[in-house]
This record gives C-alpha cells, structure tokens and sequence, in this order.
C-alpha cells in the first residue's frame, strides 16, 4: 500500500507526469515502438541501480566487512532476472512490427549504453579501450572514466579475501579462493563465500542475459547488420563467451 510522504501525493512524488512524457515514438503508427522505448528504459533504470549497489557492495567489501555486502549482491541478481524477463517481452515484436521502426533509429544502438558499460567497470571486468570509442560525448567519458577507475567489486573482493585470510601480498588469487572454498566455517568466510557465489550468480546472470539477447536480436533481424555501424549478430556471437571471474570459475577445477 502506498502510503505517501506528508505534503506529498504518488505522482508528485514520482514524477509521473514528467515520466510518461519521456516516450517518443519516432515513426507514426507503429505498434511495437512503445513496448521498445519503455523496455529498454526501463532497463537503464535498472542499470542506475544495479551501479548504486554495486558501489555499495565494493565499499562494503574494501570496508573488510563481506556480510555487509551479501544484500546488495542479492539485490543485483533479483534485478538481473527482472532484465531477462525484460527481454522476453521483447520477443513478442514480430520481425516486421520491429522494422515499421527500426531504420529512423540509425546510428542509436544499446553499444551505446554507457550505464551497461558502468555496470562491467564497476563488477571489475570492463574494457579501458572502451573510453577511446567516438560512442560517447565527452562529459559521459568524463564520468565513465571515473568509472573505470572506482573500486570494483573484484578488487574489493581481493582486498577482503586477503584480509580475512590473512594473506600476504605474494599469495595468487586462485590459491586463496580455493582455500576459501575448502574451509569457510568461521563467520568471516562464511559472509565472503557467499560473497563469491553471489557473484557467480552476477557472472551468469549477465551470460544468460547475453545469450537472450542475441537469441532475441536473431528473431528480429537475423543476420542483418546493427544499428550504430555494429555487425549485429556476429558482434553478439563474440559476447557470448565473456565472464566477469574466471577465478572463480577455474577453482571449481582445482577443488
């Protein structure tokens, strides 16, 4: 139920009326476009959050304290389900609804999406060279640079892994987490095991939403290029195989 603020009603609040202002069809009468805009707001709204408890998690783990992150972590996956199902809605488009409107689009493409590209540096997986691409005007490089150098959830990880382990700084990762994995009985390790699982569940989650994607890109488009000057399905084939840890999933080969 609804409460509200004193003073303060729903819409007010949420600015509702400025919100249903924001979708703009470009090309009349075509169907799907609404459904397209709203879903892939939608998303970047999302994406703002994801980034918030991202950050969240990374302070809490570079704080030394992993239990602290547990709920920011569980909070991104459950967000990350959501985005999947985001698109399944998509995939009710028919092919030709999507072309009544996809060439006014030209060159707007998702690459550009630079609360995604947030989201990979954040995780601690994202691409430097990214930066360099005319995709972006220059006061969002500005904050995506800043981006990519935040603390990222894998460092944070790192930090907190050697601390509660007491490591010293010439131990290898892959040897600590394995240690994690054989023996996480104390309250500390325990909290950073499931700090380590959840971020698997991250990891897959952003493959299975790859792997929809580009299933979802082929019913729409087939082999067609993308919008943006991308090669469409061919640049989302190479996607498929990129992981944000693969520390965490080689150890599950050295157990």
């Amino acid at each position: 139920m609804w409460l509200g603020v004193a003073g303060t009603d729903y819409s007010t609040y949420l600015k509702i009326n400025d919100l249903l202002t924001l979708q703009v069809p470009l090309t009349e009468d075509a169907p799907d476009e609404l459904l397209f805009i709203v879903v892939h707001q939608s998303y970047e709204l999302w994406f703002k959050v994801i980034i918030d408890e991202l950050q969240r998690a990374s302070a809490a783990l570079f704080d030394e304290e992993p239990w602290n992150a547990v709920r920011h972590l569980e909070r991104i996956v459950k967000i990350e389900d959501l985005l999947i199902q985001h698109l399944r809605v998509l995939e009710s488009m028919s092919p030709e609804g999507f072309l009544e409107f996809r060439d006014p689009l030209d060159p707007a493409s998702g690459f550009q999406s630079f609360q995604f590209r947030a989201i990979e540096f954040l995780s601690g997986a994202g691409k430097v060279a990214m930066l360099n691409f005319h995709l972006f005007e220059e006061s969002t490089r500005s904050w995506l640079t800043e981006m990519s150098e935040s603390p990222s959830l894998l460092r944070g990880f790192e930090h907190s892994l050697g601390a509660v382990l007491n490591a010293d700084d010439g131990s290898e990762t892959i040897d600590l987490v394995r240690a994690l994995y054989l023996d996480h009985r104390s309250s500390a390790t325990a909290a950073l095991h499931g700090v380590a699982e959840l971020m698997m569940d991250h990891d897959e989650h952003l493959a299975m939403w790859r792997h929809q994607h580009m299933l979802m890109a082929g019913r729409q488009i087939g082999r067609r290029p993308g919008t943006g000057g991308s090669e469409g399905m061919a640049y989302l084939d190479t996607t498929l195989s990129q992981r944000l840890y693969p520390v965490l999933w080689e150890v599950r080969s050295v157990l």
